[in-house]
């Protein structure tokens, strides 16, 4: 990437990663409700299984992408 464009690309970077963060608590948040809107432990077991799949999948994802050494 040319230099002169590099903060063009961090805060695009940065626009994601606030994006996808606020998306994040907004889907685990209504995962955790229940459907009276109240604390629901089935939603709980959901959401912490869906975050730890997403662990793996980006675990395995940066160890096949990532250059090593």
């Amino acid at each position: 990437m040319p230099q002169k464009r590099g903060g063009t690309a961090s805060g695009l970077l940065n626009s994601f990663r606030q994006t996808s963060g606020a998306l994040a608590v907004a889907l685990f948040g209504t995962l955790l409700s229940g459907p009276g809107g109240t604390f629901s432990l089935p939603g709980m077991r959901v959401g912490l299984l869906a975050v730890a799949a997403l662990l793996l999948a980006t675990t395995a994802l940066a160890r096949l992408l990532l250059p090593r050494g």
